[in-house]
């Protein structure tokens, strides 16, 4: 006797059907004439039931696909087998360790962007060096609390606002992590990160950031249209041409250039136009494209859709190019390697510090203005982030521990999306990021095909 796992899903393209398990992503490609009898095993089938009603010269094919169907788990011998496998995943979960720290080193900044989550908040001011130090020796002692977690990658990125509006601490921090990491202080795997306007980059900051290995992403939304429909100076006037020799700079100074592009109605409504500045005119090597947060608490699905499939078209031409995109990498690498992608979202997980600019430690830097989910300070020497409730509660947001999610066939590779847009959204960051939703299921829907067209062309 053989039944259908719960966690089995299918797609259709005709004439093949693709035979999907949303936890052990190994997908089974059979025709869609012998799909009726796989459904069959819905409640319960012996397979020589079902091997008796084909004709002799499909008996043998429909055997191998029993057998597929068996090592994918997709068919299997007893349900109890689901339940082993999602409390597996679960008890996964609950572990805060920090991996990443997000230095907040101002929350002002020289644009006005239309579209950003925190322009309605009042701006604190800026990350003072006494902060900046103690923030930094937080997270060193977080890290050297677990010796077995200490060889591992750990990141630190500075943000703001615009953070080289306070170019001064950032520029000590730099020097300050270099020294720590000579002296075991901090893994010799810290890779440091910087998202930037670029309106503010000039030779010589260039030249220290390459010289201390930082990625610096700078925000592009495509051309001079698009960019400036949303990004704008705090008087009103255009940003593209300040943005655009921010990258020229980086390129002059030798640096891998990363972009961070907002996917607004304007960037997504002339591909061809975006990906030639994103590829031709700014020559970038990485790149995260961001689905727009919605500060009204409203979801356009058209855009949603719009901007799903956005990413997956640009994908296509990014990996022929070489070009990393971070999106769309983190959800084909858990399903090529069939590992599940518990979190999107360096917070959840409980694996982000966020150090605001007074100091307030948090999780998630989209709470700083509020200070939500913050409950502790840099001064706070005997904080347990294993025990704190704030980190333990973010450690178990998953689709993996969301209800909503169990039926969902993006389930191993979606992460969950983010828990901030969440509770804008619907009040909770246990509810679903309705924008991720779309994204996550066009996305896998595409990589299972693109992998049938893959084997078929080789």
């Amino acid at each position: 006797m053989l039944y259908l796992s719960r966690y089995a899903c299918f797609f259709n393209r005709s004439p093949t059907i693709a035979c999907y398990h949303s936890l052990r992503m190994m997908p089974v490609y059979i025709p869609e004439t012998l799909f009726p009898l796989i459904k069959n095993f819905e409640s319960g089938n012996c397979v020589e039931v079902q091997i008796s009603l084909v004709d002799s010269d499909k008996k043998e094919e429909l055997l191998k696909i029993i057998e597929a169907l068996k090592e994918a788990r997709i068919l299997i011998k007893d349900p109890a087998e689901d339940e082993k496998a999602i409390d597996y995943f679960k008890n996964l979960l609950g572990k805060p360790y920090p991996h990443l720290a997000y230095f907040i080193l101002t929350d002002e900044c020289n644009f006005r962007c239309k579209y950003c989550f925190v322009k309605n908040q009042n701006p604190s001011g800026k990350m003072t060096m006494d902060i900046a130090m103690k923030g930094l020796d937080f997270f060193c002692k977080l890290i050297q609390e677990d010796s077995k977690q200490f060889d591992l990658e750990k990141t630190i990125v500075f943000y703001g606002g615009e953070p080289l509006v306070n170019w001064t601490v950032l520029n000590a921090l730099l020097d300050k992590i270099r020294l720590l990491i000579e002296n075991g202080k901090l893994p010799k795997k810290t890779t440091l990160n910087m998202v930037t306007n670029g309106s503010l980059l000039t030779y010589e900051i260039a030249k220290k950031l390459k010289n201390h290995n930082v990625q610096v992403s700078i925000s592009i939304d495509g051309d001079d249209s698009a960019t400036n429909t949303n990004r704008v100076y705090a008087n009103g006037m255009p940003v593209y041409q300040d943005i655009k020799r921010g990258f020229q700079i980086c390129k002059d100074a030798g640096m891998n250039i990363g972009a961070s592009c907002t996917l607004s109605e304007a960037s997504i409504s002339d591909f061809d136009k975006t990906m030639h500045v994103l590829l031709d005119e700014c020559e970038i090597t990485n790149l995260g494209f961001n689905l727009i947060i919605t500060g009204d608490g409203k979801t356009n699905k058209e855009y949603n859709e719009r901007a799903a499939k956005f990413i997956i078209d640009a994908f296509k031409i990014f990996r022929k190019k070489g070009v990393y995109e971070d999106r769309i990498m983190r959800k084909a690498n858990a399903f090529v390697n069939r590992t599940v992608w518990p979190f999107d979202c360096g917070a959840t997980g409980g694996n982000q510090i966020v150090v605001a600019p007074d100091g307030d430690i948090g999780v998630c830097h989209g709470f700083t203005p509020q200070k939500k989910y913050f409950p502790t300070n840099v001064y706070d020497n005997n904080f347990d982030i294993k025990t704190d409730a704030t980190f333990a509660e973010w450690s178990m947001r998953s689709p993996i521990n969301m209800p909503e999610c169990q039926n969902c066939p993006a389930l191993g590779i979606c992460g969950g999306g983010c828990p901030f847009q969440a509770e804008i959204e619907e009040g909770s960051i246990w509810a679903l990021d309705k924008r991720f939703c779309v994204h996550a299921k066009m996305t896998l829907e595409w990589l299972i095909w693109d992998l049938l067209d893959q084997m078929q062309t080789t």
